[in-house]
């Protein structure tokens, strides 16, 4: 997989206020995202969840701004 692994502190100050997909991601103990790989990067969620149909691994989709107060999130 191209790129690096980076932090997400550096994820979020990179790509402030934009929806991710990680690959090659690390969790916490309470399965919150703490590194990864980021594979496509964009500040429109639809184009993000197009772009994870064609990739064949495992992945994480996170935003990294503040979450409306108005946005339902389903697992």
């Amino acid at each position: 997989m191209k790129g690096k692994r980076m932090s997400i502190v550096q994820i979020k100050a990179k790509y402030r206020d934009e929806w991710v997909i990680l690959a090659e991601y690390h969790l916490d103990e309470r399965n919150e995202p703490i590194s990864g790989v980021v594979v496509a990067h964009s500040k429109d969620r639809d184009e993000i969840y197009s772009k994870q149909m064609g990739i064949q691994k495992n992945l994480c989709i996170l935003y990294t701004g503040e979450m409306p107060q108005d946005l339902a999130i389903m697992f």
